[in-house]
Formats: structure tokens, sequence, C-alpha cells
């Protein structure tokens, strides 16, 4: 009787069957590590609540919001809010008496405070002003220095002269130059560059100019471009620590003396009186621990020597506030 031979086909099956059976078990096992990780939202992640957007944190377990607020300056630990509520109602009763239209704004470019007042006038009214706008032709002139068009030797002298002397001829010179030679096109990129910032202004035509349609301004731009400039927030840190600098160089011919009680107190105060009808003011004053911004505007006022006289105690005014 002979034997029969293996079965090779069977043998083959065999084989397949058990390693079938040893991938089930290495699917299982694979299976069962990934369950034990979380399956939604890894524990760096913080989810925001008003949006359900995931924050990533950083190493250190803060979200990158927190570390984003943590790398902002901070304030002196000397420097505190002030009494807000108080300072308008200081402000709305100094003015109470008058006849003529006021409007105020004063701002805090560290801790953020902002005070309006307003007697009689609108506070988004515009009032024809023409010296306040070479603050914005300054930062326009230092953003052409930025963008590498100009250099800050070719605008410096005329700067000076259009912030300090209140040189009209030199804002004129300045614009033009802006503009590449060509006046209406420094005037629109000045508007521009105002926009680029935040701030829609008025800018119809030359400084220097008697007739044409007048240039306007706001209290609220006025300030709102100086504490831009205080914070350090137009062009860059260093442009606008010069043109703070050249804001606050003494003016011969300052029209606005406040009397301020703080010793080593400064300031640096443009004003513009326009045909007997507008008389405003804007301004930084700087304390020995911190600078603010004052913002006054005076419509129709009766006589202008009254309405100096006024401004400068509003300035005196808030200075009792801030340096608390």
């Amino acid at each position: 009787m002979t034997k029969k031979k293996p079965d090779i086909f069977l043998g083959i099956t065999m084989g397949m069957l058990v390693l079938a059976a040893l991938l089930c078990v290495v699917i299982l096992i694979v299976q069962k590590q990934t369950d034990s990780k979380p399956s939604v939202n890894p524990t760096n992640v913080v989810v925001n609540s008003d949006t359900n957007a995931p924050v990533v944190s950083d190493e250190s377990g803060s979200t990158t919001e927190e570390a984003s607020q943590s790398s902002q300056p901070q304030q002196p630990a000397d420097v505190k809010a002030i009494d807000e509520a108080a300072l308008k109602a200081a402000l709305d009763d100094n003015l109470q008496p008058l006849s003529s239209n006021w409007d105020l704004v004063v701002m805090d470019p560290v801790v953020g405070t902002k005070v309006t007042a307003s007697h009689q006038a609108d506070p988004e009214a515009w009032m024809e002003v023409n010296r306040m706008l070479p603050v914005f032709i300054m930062g326009s002139a230092y953003q052409q220095v930025a963008n590498g068009t100009m250099t800050e030797a070719d605008i410096e002298a005329d700067v000076k002269a259009m912030i300090v002397e209140q040189d009209y001829a030199a804002a004129d010179r300045l614009t033009t130059a802006i503009g590449g030679g060509d006046a209406a096109a420094g005037m629109q990129a000045v508007k521009d560059f105002a926009a680029a910032n935040g701030m829609q202004i008025s800018y119809n035509r030359a400084l220097s100019a008697t007739s044409g349609r007048p240039n306007y301004m706001k209290a609220s731009l006025c300030a709102e471009i100086l504490n831009k400039i205080c914070r350090g927030e137009i062009v860059s840190p260093d442009a606008s620590a010069r043109m703070k600098e050249i804001i606050c160089t003494p003016k011969e011919n300052e029209q606005i003396v406040p009397t301020l009680a703080t010793e080593g107190a400064t300031y640096g105060l443009i004003t513009d009186c326009e045909d007997n009808l507008c008389c405003c003011t804007m301004g930084i004053v700087n304390l020995p621990n911190r600078s603010y911004v004052v913002s006054v505007f005076c419509f129709d006022p009766v006589n202008m020597g009254n309405a100096q006289k006024r401004a400068g105690e509003i300035i005196t005014l808030t200075e009792t506030y801030f340096a608390e």
C-alpha cells in the first residue's frame, strides 16, 4: 500500500490563515493605542468661547493670545487711570457759563483715557483750520522717508519751520515735495496717509492761500493723530518719537501759555485762529511720569484773546487730574 503525498494546497491555506490571524491581532493593538489618545482637542489647545476657534498655546501653557498681550508695552507702575467722570464734569462746569461754542478732547496714550466735552457745539462739526494740518503733513513726510522716496535731510528744515515756526510757506513746499513736485498730488498723498491711519481729513487748498475752498478739521482728529504719535504708531516708533520731539520744541510765538503746577512739566502746542471766527489749540503735555494729549476747539468766540486765555485755563485744569 503506498503513502499519500502531503497536500500542498492545504499547507498554503493553513499558512494564510495564520498570517490573517496575526494581522488581526496587530490591528487590534494599534486601535487600542489610538483610542487611548484625545480625539478632539489636543491638550495644548484652548477653545475661544466667543468664536470656537482654537488658540494654540505656547510651551509655558499660556495661550498665544495671552502671550501676545504680555508682549505689549506695559504701563509704568506709577501711572494710573484718571477719574474720567470727574474730569468731564470739571470741563463741563468750566464751559457752562460761556456764550461761545467749544469742543474738547483729552486722551491718555498709556492708560487709554479719552474724555470729551462740548458746549453748544456738535462734536462732529468741521471747523476751518490750517495750522492743524502740518502734523498730518509731517507724518506723511516721515512716511516718504520710511518708503525711501525722500531722506530726512530733504524734509528736516521745512518740517521744523512748519511745526515750530508755524510757517505756511514751509508747509506748502513740503506738500509739493511729497507730491513729487505737484502740490495737488501732495495734498492727496497727505489725505491718503491720514486715511491709511484711520483718519479722514480735509485738505483742499495750499495753507498759504487766502481764497478757495477752506481746509477743515475736527478736535477728535487732532487728538487722535497726537495720541498715535505718543504711542509710537505713526510710521514707526522712531519716527513717532522724532515727531513728538519736534511738536514739543518750544515756540517763540506761542499763543496759548498754560500755567502748569507740576515741576518739570513741559508741553508742545499748536494754536490756530482763523478770521476771528475760530480758535483752536492741540498739543502734548509732558509730565514727569506720563504724557497726554489735549485738543481744544472754539467756534465763533466773542473775543479771540478771551478764547486763548480760556484754552490755557482748560489745559491747566486737565493737568491737575493727570498729575495725581
